[in-house]
């Protein structure tokens, strides 16, 4: 029973890691969205591919910000999702009965942000394959550094460890 448990407490970390993606990618993006044009979304969703890459060459070069605020957007927002998720999942090690944790969390939080990216830069916004390739770079750059603050590379184990000063190696 506490493996399922643990399981669906996976689940909803990773569910809870998308939800702050999105909350902070939708938030950089409204705020960066201040300060430039509006991106015409009803000619977008009327057009087909190719027309759609015109309007977003048009607009990019209106407003040259705008391919960077969607790289900062769409990096930190993942990168926020991966720190949370690696700072609060405590899954145990079951053959030896420690907290350890997991790259699975990042792993899954990290393809499923990557695999939105690519269709968004690809087909939803193209925006090109060079720009696809820089943001996805750089999601993933910035979440191998939040992966690795929020302690995702350190050993862990229980709290307690040592119990007492006799069995502390001095090596």
């Amino acid at each position: 029973m506490k493996r399922v448990l643990f399981t669906l407490r996976y689940i909803g970390l990773t569910i809870v890691g998308l939800a702050i993606a999105i909350a902070v990618t939708s938030g950089l993006h409204y705020m960066f969205g201040l300060f430039m044009e509006e991106l015409p979304i009803e000619a977008l969703s009327g057009a087909n591919w190719s027309e759609r890459l015109v309007i977003v060459e048009a607009y990019m070069a209106a407003n040259p910000f705008a391919i960077y605020s969607m790289i900062i957007s769409h990096g930190m927002g993942a990168a926020l999702a991966i720190y949370f998720s690696t700072r609060t999942a405590k899954v145990p090690f079951w053959s030896t009965k420690r907290r350890v944790k997991p790259f699975n969390g990042a792993i899954v939080l990290l393809s499923l942000w990557i695999w939105v990216d690519l269709q968004n830069d690809l087909y939803d916004i193209p925006v090109g394959m060079a720009w696809t390739s820089i943001d996805v770079l750089c999601t993933i750059g910035l979440s191998f550094i939040a992966f690795s603050i929020a302690g995702g590379f350190r050993k862990h184990g229980e709290e307690n460890n040592v119990t007492s000063e006799e069995t502390i190696y001095r090596g």
